[in-house]
């Protein structure tokens, strides 16, 4: 029995580090915990949050969009297996030949090879994700060959949301109200922002230098990426989403998803080569740690953050939404209590020292920075700057670990020359010298860099690289040429007035 009283007190500390947030926790026929922490606002007309309140769910959304797919599929409008080139004829895509073999398959399990991405600030116009994938999507660098490896990005749900609309013949926005939001009661979410603005919304909020927390006046908005991650719901309304999954499809005592629709949703797709081991159904991504099994996605966009997570062997789900980055703190506090009370040491197997070997070199990663395997004498791991030994969980999959053997780097070995996973995202090998800039150059970089109302500060700290966010200043490394890495952010590239963040999101220079 998990108890309340600890979690409760556990959600009131957490208003230090952000204004407002709500948690819903829930079986699959009642809820257990549900309740709102703080207020919408700080700076004036503020109301308390409540499990009806709004809030932006971020990334989230994408399984959402998972389950509207499998609708559709359960309808016979749509096959997971069949290239989406036969949905939509004059889709193109840069790589080579991958318009004539990626399927939705490839795309709910971000196995497809398209980059992350998509902008916080774009059209409003009901057209916007079709004019998206007419001039967008063909322009869109491939981090990997299709159908390779794990690579998580936004691109590929969102052209899965518009094979939804072309079958369909609706709108995305109109199609998940009919065929999700509807059924499941989920009346209060949309993602139109001016409908949302007429119930209570919590809003973002940042944290100045002393401590308190200050609105920020801006709300993301793109309808082109409504389906990766652009919702907006509530704590209610996702308790009935993760209610029905806890049925097993039913809701409300009526069949919702069939059998095989559930069955394919959490059918195991890709490895993501992650420390503690996890893999990807369909947008969902399953974990094990502290003894238990569990289905989970989180969400962020701007300052909101969201979690849902699925604990199927003890028919608990968790829901939280958040105006800051709080809400994994109650999900580990959950996990805590059902999972077992001693953890379990770490086993490692016998490296194979000539899949190692076949490995070495350098990698770049987009979301992981810069990683060397090195093999002249004792093999080691090199990750931004830092140097790791290596340990063997399978012959697949080696980790970096410090003196104390924390795991700090989890690198996937997936038989192909070019590329390893790094952390869970994809690193692709690079050949040339990494030449290291002098310090009047390097200099250049600092400045304010501005997409939309987001404002990113890169300065010099005494002898350190320092990223701001607005709320936290983050120390990087310098790795070569323009390029930096930043914890919590990844790979920083700077290009005249540019400065690339993950080579997916561009602000410019002030």
């Amino acid at each position: 029995m998990l108890n309340f009283e600890k979690i409760n007190s556990l959600a009131v500390s957490l208003l230090e580090k952000a204004p407002g947030f709500a948690i819903s926790i829930f079986t699959d026929r009642e809820v257990i915990f549900q309740k709102g922490y703080g207020t919408t606002n700080t700076e004036e007309q503020g109301v308390d949050i409540t499990p009806a309140t709004l809030f932006r769910i971020g990334s989230v959304s994408k399984t959402l969009t998972a389950t509207l797919i499998i609708k559709l599929v359960q309808q016979g409008l749509l096959e997971l297996d069949r290239p989406i080139k036969e949905y939509v004829p004059e889709l193109k895509l840069s790589f080579p030949g991958a318009v004539e073999i990626t399927t939705l398959r490839m795309l709910l399990t971000h196995t497809a090879g398209l980059p992350d991405g998509g902008d916080l600030f774009g059209s409003r116009d009901n057209d916007a994700l079709e004019k998206y994938v007419r001039e967008e999507v063909p322009n869109l660098s491939f981090v990997a060959p299709p159908n390779t490896m794990y690579s998580y990005g936004n691109h590929s749900i969102n052209l899965a949301g518009y094979v939804a609309e072309r079958v369909a013949g609706k709108r995305f926005a109109q199609l998940m109200n009919d065929e999700i939001f509807t059924p499941l009661e989920m009346y209060r979410s949309m993602y139109d922002p001016l409908k949302a603005m007429t119930y209570p919304i919590a809003l973002q909020h940042e944290k100045s230098d002393d401590g308190s927390f200050r609105v920020d006046h801006s709300f993301p908005e793109n309808a082109a990426c409504h389906g990766s991650f652009f919702c907006i719901s509530n704590t209610a309304d996702m308790t009935n989403f993760g209610q029905m999954y806890l049925s097993y499809g039913r809701y409300n005592g009526k069949k919702f998803l069939s059998k095989e629709s559930f069955q394919e949703i959490f059918s195991l797709q890709a490895n993501r080569y992650t420390l503690p081991e996890s893999s990807i159904g369909l947008c969902w991504i399953k974990e094990f740690d502290k003894g238990i099994n569990y289905w989970w996605h989180s969400g962020g966009i701007g300052t909101y953050r969201s979690f849902i997570v699925l604990i199927p062997e003890h028919n608990i789900g968790v829901f939280t939404a958040a105006s800051n980055n709080v809400g994994w703190e109650i999900v580990e506090e959950i996990l805590e209590q059902l999972g077992s009370l001693s953890e379990e040491k770490q086993s490692w197997s016998e490296p194979n020292l000539d899949i190692i070997e076949a490995s070495c070199g350098n990698y770049l990663s987009a979301k992981s920075g810069l990683l060397t395997i090195d093999f002249n004498q004792d093999p080691c791991i090199i990750h931004n700057g830092r140097n790791f030994s290596i340990r063997s969980l399978k012959d697949d999959h080696i980790v970096g670990v410090e003196e104390n053997e924390k795991v700090l780097v989890s690198i996937g070995l997936i038989n192909h020359p070019d590329y390893l996973m790094v952390n869970g995202s994809p690193s692709k090998k690079i050949i040339e010298p990494l030449t290291k800039l002098n310090s009047d150059t390097i200099t250049s970089f600092f400045g304010d860099y501005q997409q939309g109302e987001m404002v990113y500060t890169f300065y010099l700290d005494g002898d350190t690289p320092t990223f701001f966010d607005g709320d936290e200043k983050l120390p990087c490394t310098y790795l070569f040429e323009n390029k930096f890495f930043c914890p919590g952010y990844g790979l920083l590239e700077f290009n005249e007035d540019n400065l690339k963040i993950q080579n997916a999101w561009q602000f410019v220079k002030q």
